[in-house]
C-alpha cells in the first residue's frame, strides 16, 4: 500500500507524531509550507484569527501528488481548529484522496477539527489521532501511535 503522511508543523510536535507514524509504514513524507511567516507570537494570534475567520491563506505547491498514494496520512495541531496551511491543502486537493486518517497535536483541545477535516474532503477518515503537547513532552505519545497505526492497518 502506497502510503503519504502530509502535515504542517510549527514548533515541531506534529512533525514529531509524523515521524513517528512513518516508522510503522513505508511512506513518504511531506511538510506543508504556509506562505504566511506565522513564527512570531503575534502571528500565534492572528493565526488562530485567521482560522477562527476562515481566511484562506496560501502554502507552498506540494511535491507529492495524493491522488498517487492509496492512503494520505494527514497532520495539523490546532490553535483555534485547524491549522489554515492544511485547510488550504485539504482544500485543493479534496478530490485527490482514496483513502484518510487524520492526527493532530493540541494544547487543550481538539474539539471538532477531524469533523471539519471530513466536511472539507468529503470522505470519512479510516483513522483518527489526537495527541496533547503535554503527552509529547513527556514522551507518552508511542502506545498511541501504535494504536492508531494499527487500526489504520485494520482499516485498509
Amino acid at each position: 500500500m502506497k502510503t503519504l503522511i502530509v502535515y504542517y508543523s510549527r514548533y515541531g510536535n506534529t512533525k514529531k507524531i509524523a515521524h513517528a507514524i512513518s516508522k510503522n509504514f513505508h511512506s513518504n513524507i511531506e511538510e506543508i509550507q504556509d506562505m504566511k511567516d506565522r513564527s512570531k507570537l503575534v502571528n500565534w494570534f492572528m493565526s488562530a484569527s485567521n482560522e477562527e475567520l476562515k481566511t484562506p491563506t496560501k502554502i507552498k505547491t506540494p511535491e507529492k501528488n495524493p491522488s498517487d498514494y492509496n492512503l494520505v496520512i494527514i497532520g495539523t495541531p490546532i490553535w483555534d481548529g485547524i491549522t489554515p496551511a492544511i485547510k488550504e491543502y485539504l482544500k485543493m486537493y479534496k478530490s485527490k484522496f482514496k483513502k484518510v486518517a487524520f492526527f493532530s497535536t493540541f494544547g487543550a483541545s481538539a474539539d471538532d477539527a477531524f469533523y471539519k477535516m471530513e466536511k472539507i474532503i468529503n470522505k470519512k477518515p479510516i483513522a483518527t489521532l489526537g495527541v496533547q503537547d503535554r503527552q509529547i513532552t513527556k514522551k507518552e505519545y508511542k502506545n498511541r501511535v501504535k494504536e492508531f497505526c494499527a487500526e489504520i492497518k485494520k482499516n485498509l
